[in-house]
């Protein structure tokens, strides 16, 4: 009779731990549903109205981000019973957040926001407050964001806290890409495109140690010279227009016969981001041609943005030419454009001449590619919108 009382409060205290359990889960979706309806109002009052020919294309896909991840968000909580199953829905809220704020800042003027994603094992943690190099077993070491709880955890050489969310699978090393028809040049892959993820926060405006010789600022029609730091080095131009309309920029070479090479001519592009290989010749020649302001830098290699695989969780999307550092590795990536005509990405060559091309297309395509293995430099070639995502991902 003792064991059966026993085991009735038990039972008992069994009973109110589900119900406690229950009440807390129901309080915890009730705040996440409470935070998707606040963007969404947020969203519904904010004064920006898209218009898609006189607004910078990357001002257009960041609004366009907050409205997906809006949508996503809606879609990702149907069906959640626990705060666990809501962590791609707390995701989503927070990409859209920043791509809202990115809007706000483009339209008062002001460099984009730095960002700071939710904790990468478990966006529960909350925002990251350090960035980190880790590596899954079996895999490359790669910087990631995380919590400062699980940063002094990694420090310490302990795991991150547990939760379940992420777990830390080999990295694949190699596997193919999508074959392609001979001669055909595109990929077979299914013609949608993944939603488009926050733009990366490089190329707004020149870094701080770039020096006086290396950028130049003003405006209206002229010719410019930008110094590089040596007759021999290479270089990453960077050049922002105010307006696309009736206005351009082009390289040119003060030779027998100026070589011209339009950098945003006939696009609604604003920014340009080129190599231009070490020719011998201290001065790059540009000429505006614009009523408007214009900027123009030579990006210091040092800190020219990083693809890196684990940041990509979020992805890396742009419009128009992009120059990026790989750190190496064989890893997957997808590659997709959304609007725009001919498109290539390859890998650039020490003296920052072109490479190897590791994706071609024409138009809206998706692909995927296989990095290489060797670190080094990537260059996209487009005059459309496109991303960078982890191939593999839901």
């Amino acid at each position: 009779m003792s064991d059966g009382v026993v085991g009735a409060i038990r039972g008992l205290f069994r009973g109110r731990g589900r119900e406690e359990g229950a009440d807390r889960a129901e309080r915890d979706l009730a705040r996440v549903d409470a935070e998707i309806t606040a963007f969404g109002e947020a969203l519904a009052a904010h004064p920006f109205t898209p218009d898609h020919t006189a607004h910078d294309p990357v001002l257009l896909a960041d609004y366009q981000r907050a409205l997906d991840a809006y949508e996503q968000a809606k879609r990702d909580f149907v069906g959640d019973r626990t705060l666990r199953d809501a962590a791609d829905v707390l995701r989503s809220l927070d990409a859209g957040r920043y791509a809202l704020a990115c809007v706000d800042t483009a339209l008062d003027g002001r460099p984009r926001p730095h960002r700071l994603p939710l904790c990468f094992f478990d966006p529960r943690h909350g925002r990251a407050a350090e960035e980190v190099r880790w590596a899954p077993p079996g895999g490359a070491a790669r910087t990631i964001a995380v919590c400062a709880a699980d940063a002094v955890r990694l420090a310490e050489g302990l795991p991150p806290i547990e939760s379940g969310l992420r777990e830390p699978e080999p990295v694949p090393r190699s596997a193919p890409g999508p074959r392609s028809a001979p001669g055909s040049g595109k990929g077979t892959d299914a013609p949608s495109a993944p939603p488009v993820p926050p733009p990366a926060e490089a190329y707004q405006t020149w870094p701080a140690h770039t020096g006086t010789g290396q950028r130049r600022e003003g405006r209206g029609g002229t010719g410019l010279v930008l110094h590089r730091t040596g007759a021999a080095e290479p270089a990453v131009l960077v050049v922002h227009l105010e307006r696309a309309e009736n206005s351009w920029v082009e390289l040119t070479q003060p030779s027998d016969g100026p070589v011209r090479q339009p950098l945003t001519h006939a696009s609604a592009l604003t920014r340009a981001v080129v190599p231009v290989p070490a020719d011998g010749l201290t001065g790059i020649h540009l000429r505006t041609h614009t009523a408007k302001g214009w900027r123009a830098w030579l990006h210091p290699l040092d800190a020219l943005p990083s693809l890196d695989p684990l940041l990509l969780d979020d992805g890396l999307a742009s419009a128009g030419s992009y120059v990026l550092r790989h750190p190496g590795g064989r890893e997957r990536i997808r590659v997709a454009q959304h609007s725009g005509s001919a498109f290539a990405l390859h890998v650039l060559r020490p003296d920052l001449r072109l490479g190897q091309a590791l994706c071609e297309g024409d138009g809206a395509f998706v692909r995927t590619v296989v990095t290489p293995r060797k670190p080094g430099l990537l260059y996209v070639r487009s005059r459309g919108t496109w991303s960078l995502t982890p191939a593999g991902r839901p």
